[in-house]
């Protein structure tokens, strides 16, 4: 150790010490220089102020003077075109440029001809073209050159045929015959009636000869070859019952109930109903149908209206028949169907469309338009009614809005096609919609209060149209010239519910008969029943007041379809006499009154 230290001797000596004075001089002199320059140089900082603030600070900039800068040449601008001098749109000589690049042989002059070299003969100016003409049609003339025809034609002798004698019940048309041949006498029965539509002849009653044929007619000379056997006129009008019309009577299948009333306040005319019933359970045979559910899923239905319409949707479905299709609709704004085509009736099909019910809920906006026309493509079988049961409010809220049009748009294309059962519960219910869409089209509006009767409502109005049994059904009355009689359109004839007709005939009217054919599958069926109005019993004032209600839902329905205001003001005349309350008020445009419901 000592060793080492010896040969490290500068270890033990003690520390020189050195002065830093001039350094610290020399720096204090660099700052004081650097202090003084940026107070010289720098622009002032308030204190407070934000740094990137102070250095945003510009020194302001002063303008001395402003010259404005001579706006750019614009290139030279082409003549215009003048029609008084053509000439002057060309002046100005065309570019080097264009002229080089044309033909040489286009910038020679022309030459003329030798022959008019050296001619100066004034140039001819032409003559002016002259005046117009009216303009004159060409006309024809037709000259006959030779005669072919005498002028004086003598007029054969007249021949008169003989008096034939009326046949009973023949035919009131007889065509034009050939000669006569051996005639064989054809049965012949009365024709009860006939008219347009299913209004055929019903033949009956005993035979009757043929009317014999004219003496003054003979048999025409035989020819060769096989001879072709000719049928007497007579003979062809006359034809059987059976030839004429299938139309096959139930009258014994039917009962015909007639009831009359004669109004003090009015005894110039006597008011009558008439229901048509069953005459037993098993006396018709139940048509299979296409049955069509459609339910308003909109919003405007509320959440516990919408659940009180799917219990009674469940009850309609127990309604089907074995034979019977079916199909679900539901819509909003727009339309949603369970199947698309028709179901039979199966318990698989029923438990599919409950299971479409039961995912129904209320939401979105009302396009009642836009399930009717999804309706109208809905097609069918001919021989099968068609029943579309609609359960809404009948208050559009969305596309088209107006009663008027939705009614008869869909009237016209369904042409009574479809018959429309229109059901509605609570008290925010267009009736006027579900009332007119309904009479228009073979069907029938029903209307609940509250929602705890939907469920049951539903399902008897349902069960009520399950059993069809006559389909598209006309009727006629005779002998009845100032009748007044509706509906005009009836619905199908029904086992669980009568088919009623209103109407009124003058006081003192006599004995009449009422026809009403219809159609069962692929066979007509008409019925004729004798109305003897003294002998109806007596029906009660209401018989007035249901056939008032008939003749103002008929005004009120030519005047959807026609636009006429003649219908318009009869409707309201009526109405107003029904009471100080007025129907349909606010579609009648009859605002100040208040509104009646049935």
């Amino acid at each position: 150790m000592i060793q080492a230290l010896q040969d490290n001797e500068w270890l033990l000596q003690p520390p020189r010490r050195r002065s830093h004075a001039p350094l610290a001089w020399s720096a204090v002199a660099v700052s004081a220089g650097l202090h003084w320059l940026a107070a010289v140089e720098l622009p002032p900082v308030p204190l407070g102020t934000p740094m990137l603030l102070a250095q945003a600070v510009k020194r302001p900039v002063q303008v001395e003077a402003v010259v404005r800068a001579p706006p750019p040449a614009l290139p030279d601008r082409p003549p215009e075109f003048r029609p008084d001098r053509p000439d002057a749109s060309f002046a100005r000589p065309a570019p080097k440029e264009f002229i080089t690049a044309l033909d040489p042989a286009l910038l020679q002059p022309s030459a003329l001809p030798p022959d008019l070299a050296g001619d100066t003969t004034p140039v001819r100016i032409p003559e002016p073209p002259p005046a117009r003409l009216d303009w004159q049609p060409r006309q024809e003339r037709l000259e006959i050159t030779r005669q072919v025809v005498r002028e004086d034609p003598v007029a054969p002798p007249r021949r008169l045929s003989p008096t034939i004698e009326r046949v009973q019940f023949a035919a009131d048309i007889v065509a034009p015959s050939p000669p006569p041949v051996a005639p064989t006498p054809v049965a012949v029965g009365p024709i009860a009636a006939a008219g347009a539509g299913m209004f055929e002849a019903r033949v009956e009653g005993p035979a009757s000869p043929a009317p014999a044929l004219p003496p003054h007619r003979s048999a025409p000379p035989a020819e060769t070859g096989s001879p072709v056997p000719i049928r007497e006129a007579a003979s062809v009008m006359a034809e059987r019952g059976t030839d004429i019309t299938g139309v096959k009577p139930i009258e014994h299948l039917l009962t015909l109930d007639l009831r009359t009333h004669s109004a003090a306040a009015d005894p110039g005319w006597l008011y009558f109903s008439l229901a048509i019933r069953r005459a037993g359970d098993h006396v018709l045979p139940v048509l299979p149908r296409d049955v069509l559910l459609v339910q308003d899923c909109s919003a405007s239905m509320t959440g516990p209206k919408v659940e009180a319409c799917k219990k009674g949707l469940q009850g309609a479905l127990r309604t089907l028949g074995a034979g019977d299709r079916f199909d679900i609709l539901s819509f909003r704004d727009r339309v949603s169907r369970c199947f698309g085509e028709w179901k039979e009736a199966s318990s698989t099909a029923r438990a599919q469309g409950a299971w479409f019910v039961e995912q129904m809920d209320s939401r979105g906006m009302t396009d009642v338009f836009g399930a009717l026309d999804a309706l109208k493509g809905v097609g069918g079988d001919p021989g099968r009614p068609l029943v579309a049961l609609m359960i809404s409010d009948g208050r559009p809220t969305i596309g088209l809005q107006d009663n008027f049009e939705i009614i008869q748009r869909y009237s016209d294309s369904n042409e009574g096609r479809a018959s429309v059962f229109s059901f509605g519960g609570g008290t925010g219910v267009n009736r006027f919609l579900l009332d007119f869409l309904s009479y228009k089209n073979r069907g029938e509006s029903r209307i609940v209060r509250d929602n705890p009767s939907i469920p049951d409502g539903i399902e008897a109005f349902a069960r009520e149209v399950s059993r069809p049994v006559l389909a598209n059904l006309e009727y006629r009355f005779s002998g009845l010239e100032k009748a007044e009689i509706y509906p005009h359109l009836v619905t199908h004839l029904y086992l669980d519910r009568p088919l009623v007709i209103h109407g009124r005939v003058p006081a003192g009217s006599a004995a009449s008969a009422v026809r009403i054919v219809g159609r069962s599958g692929a066979a007509t069926h008409d019925m004729v029943f004798p109305v003897d109005w003294s002998a109806a019993a007596e029906g009660g004032a209401d018989l007035r007041n249901e056939w008032t209600w008939q003749k103002l839902t008929w005004l009120v329905g030519e005047h959807i379809r026609t636009r006429d205001p003649s219908f318009r003001e009869a409707a309201v005349a009526l109405a107003r006499s029904m009471g100080p309350s007025l129907p349909y008020a606010s579609e009648l445009g009859v605002h100040d009154a208040p509104v009646r419901f049935r």
